[in-house]
């Protein structure tokens, strides 16, 4: 006779209530340990992202100065609590039929606002900072090269050679006729224009400055 093979006995997968309740406690407890630690990685990395995306777009301007050789400069200019604009100021059509093209321009004083904005070529796209993050008040930025003091400017300009000036000095230039109410944001400071950076989630902060050689430095 053959030998007769047990029948296996199914057994119960899965898991009980008791390790189920187990593990979604232990999920739990995870969780609030460390969700406020990922909470507050996310702001850090998003001022950070935030200053290297303004030292990047000075770098820029900069850059687009030398490329165009510029005779009056390039812009960057702080328009709003949280935007800023790069614009091209020399007249990049001087052979346009004015009108319907704006009055032609040879001069800093003679260069409007306005017209400016109306002209796509000469102004790049209204940029914006990263969700929750605004310019400050430079004194407001510890350990901001030179010392921070309250801001003076909206803006600076480069140079065909790559210098920076802010736009209040009196040898930068002067600045664009029908120039709308902007709120400074930027402190000249001696040789450096710096800006400063906020989150008011958590109140951090972060500083950008650039030296009259047009060289971006951000904080560590």
């Amino acid at each position: 006779m053959r030998k007769r093979i047990p029948e296996r006995v199914p057994s119960n997968g899965g898991f009980t209530l008791v390790e189920l309740i187990t593990v979604l406690g232990i999920i739990a407890i995870m969780a609030a340990v460390l969700l406020p630690f990922l909470a507050q990685y996310i702001r850090m990395y998003r001022i950070r992202a935030a200053m290297q995306q303004v030292a990047g777009d000075i770098s820029t301007a900069r850059m687009r100065a030398i490329s165009k050789n510029v005779n009056l400069g390039v812009l960057f200019a702080v328009v709003g609590q949280d935007q800023y604009q790069i614009i091209v100021e020399d007249d990049l059509n001087p052979a346009a039929v004015s009108p319907p093209y704006p009055t032609h321009w040879r001069t800093i004083p003679a260069e409007s606002w306005t017209d400016l904005q109306s002209l796509p070529a000469q102004v790049g796209p209204l940029q914006s900072l990263p969700y929750r993050i605004r310019f400050d008040n430079p004194a407001n930025c510890p350990g901001i090269p030179g010392g921070g003091t309250a801001p003076d400017t909206w803006g600076m300009r480069m140079s065909r050679l790559g210098a920076m000036c802010g736009v209040n000095v009196a040898s930068c230039g002067g600045v664009p006729s029908s120039l709308p109410a902007l709120t400074n944001y930027v402190d000249v400071n001696g040789s450096l224009a710096n800006i400063c950076l906020w989150q008011p989630d958590n109140n951090m902060r972060r500083w950008v400055s650039v030296n009259t050689g047009g060289r971006v430095q951000t904080q560590p």
